[in-house]
């Protein structure tokens, strides 16, 4: 099924805001009409939800998320994956698209959400003071986990998904408004293809490769 090119939240506002123009202009208040058709605009560019495709093998996790990678460690994490895992951080800009991705197949094995602050996005820590959502999913007996982390312009955070739910490479998953952050934690049997501070694309960019694997 084709994904529309703007995400769904937008269009509750895209086409109220043109109909709204269209009717100022026709009733000649065009400096309304100007302002309204900007707002328009800027909705467009905000929700855009490009289509993605990629030609990676199924053992190549990709980036959930637009923007840049803000670290790249290994963690121990306690609650979702009981293991040292590896993580990488990817910081999303308001000018980078807002709409995340799955980095692979798999089922939704969990969903949680937890408030919290608004921080900045690539502040220490902001993983566990601010407003984040949970998506662990299950790959053929591996857990992988992504966390939303809602940053200082972000005041919402919004899934796709819920538990139960299968998801292929690429799908989307959800949006963070006004730029905020990504984490994906992924076993220590994958090896990291990106560098800090690229800048990455969500259902595109190769984040890891299972080992011993082509």
């Amino acid at each position: 099924m084709r994904e529309s090119r703007i995400a769904r939240e937008g269009i509750k506002l895209i086409l109220p805001s043109l109909f709204l123009f269209v009717l100022l202009f026709i009733v000649h208040a065009y400096i309304l009409a100007s302002i309204v058709f900007l707002f328009f605009l800027f909705c467009l560019f905000f929700f855009r939800n490009p289509r993605r495709f990629s030609s990676e093998p199924d053992n190549v996790l990709l980036s959930p998320a637009d923007g840049k990678v803000l670290e790249i460690s290994e963690i121990r994490e306690e609650e979702f994956i009981n293991d040292t895992v590896q993580r990488i951080c990817i910081f999303m800009s308001p000018a980078d698209v807002h709409v995340n991705r799955a980095p692979c197949e798999g089922r939704i094995a969990k969903m949680l959400h937890r408030r919290g602050q608004f921080a900045l996005a690539f502040k220490k820590d902001i993983d566990k003071e601010n407003e984040r959502n949970y998506i662990l999913i299950d790959r053929h007996g591996e857990r992988l986990l992504l966390v939303q982390i809602a940053g200082f312009l972000a005041r919402r955070i919004i899934a796709y998904v819920k538990e139960g739910d299968r998801v292929i490479r690429g799908d989307t998953v959800g949006l963070i408004a006004f730029g905020s952050r990504v984490d994906i934690y992924f076993p220590k049997n994958y090896e990291t293809v990106v560098s800090l501070h690229q800048k990455v694309k969500a259902g595109i960019t190769p984040l890891a490769q299972k080992k011993g694997e082509i």
